[in-house]
């Protein structure tokens, strides 16, 4: 055989593997971009049942200082003798 053949041979060998290489690299890449907009769902679904409950316990605890406000007012209203606030 002949030299430029033989080196003609051995640059289309290295270009078959380059590209096999490449389709490899990109079925990589596109299972990592798959795995990644998951993983992204994941963290979103996590974060806004995180907010739900944020914003549930903050609800609750407004609802709490009202409470203990009103419970105070009536409180001092009795120790002042205001004796009809005692009775709740």
């Amino acid at each position: 055989m002949r030299r430029e053949h033989l080196l003609g041979l051995l640059i289309l060998s290295q270009a078959a593997v380059a590209r096999a290489e490449d389709s490899a690299h990109r079925a990589d890449r596109l299972r990592t971009e798959q795995l990644n907009r998951r993983a992204l769902a994941a963290t979103e679904r996590r974060d806004n049942g995180n907010a739900r409950v944020r914003r549930s316990n903050e609800a609750a605890m407004n609802d709490y200082q009202r409470r203990l406000a009103a419970w105070r007012k009536r409180y001092d209203a009795c120790v002042d003798g205001d004796y009809s606030a005692c009775d709740r």
